[in-house]
């Protein structure tokens, strides 16, 4: 059995969980592991959460201690990646904070007005 590295943890479909505060700055988790991290703007909070998850598992290997898997059944049930021009996702961020939601949100709202 292959031993489970870095870069196997670090391709496991983990869910990040992103929180606007009234101050329009960003917190960011990882759901199941005690690792946060912030930022001022989303893209910025994605960035430090992703470094933050390296850092902790990187920490956790070195100390060799047990490292949470994410439930697999839970990431396929709603997690999905879009594609879309650079154009189009800053037209969604900014409806987004006009109306005080995430973007996840906002996508979801539509697609659920579109296909219950």
């Amino acid at each position: 059995m292959k031993k489970k590295d870095l870069t196997y943890y670090l391709n496991l479909p983990w869910q990040f969980e992103f929180t606007k505060h009234p101050d329009g700055k960003f917190s960011a988790r990882v759901e199941g592991l005690s690792c946060y991290s912030g930022g001022d703007t989303l893209e910025e909070a994605s960035r430090e959460i992703q470094e933050a998850l390296k850092f902790y598992i990187e920490s956790c290997l070195e100390d060799n201690l047990l490292i949470p898997e994410p439930d697999l059944m839970a990431a396929a049930s709603g997690k999905i990646s879009v594609r879309t021009s650079k154009a189009t996702h800053l037209k969604l961020i900014k409806l987004a904070e006009r109306e005080n939601v995430s973007v996840s949100h906002l996508v979801n709202d539509a697609i659920i007005k579109q296909y219950g």
